[in-house]
């Protein structure tokens, strides 16, 4: 299937490799921080949506805190030269994860 060429794909022309490439894998969300070359027009026919990074994880941890919480304090752990606690790491994570690292905090806060 030849997207790209064919004016199929409406988003933005410098993306639409990447729309191409979630029509052809089926993919029902594109995770992005450049949302405005992902418009709901251009990706309804498609049936996918595009999500920020902050969103996506947010809303996986709606679904999966356990897991989510397990995978980030494996990763805390993982840091070889300066190891970081999770509230480091969520520190870290919180400039561009605002959403995401709340919702973890508070979960945590009220789990102690």
């Amino acid at each position: 299937m030849y997207l790209i060429g064919q004016q199929v794909l409406t988003n933005d022309p410098k993306d639409r490799h990447v729309l191409a490439a979630a029509v052809i894998v089926k993919a029902d969300i594109i995770v992005t921080n450049n949302l405005n070359d992902f418009n709901s027009q251009a990706l309804t026919p498609w049936h996918i949506q595009a999500q920020s990074p902050d969103n996506f994880l947010s809303d996986l941890f709606d679904k999966y805190p356990v897991e989510i919480i397990q995978v980030i304090q494996d990763q805390s752990q993982n840091y070889k030269r300066s190891p970081k606690t999770l509230v480091q790491l969520l520190e870290l994570l919180s400039k561009q994860l605002p959403r995401f690292t709340k919702k973890i905090l508070s979960h945590e806060s009220t789990q102690n």
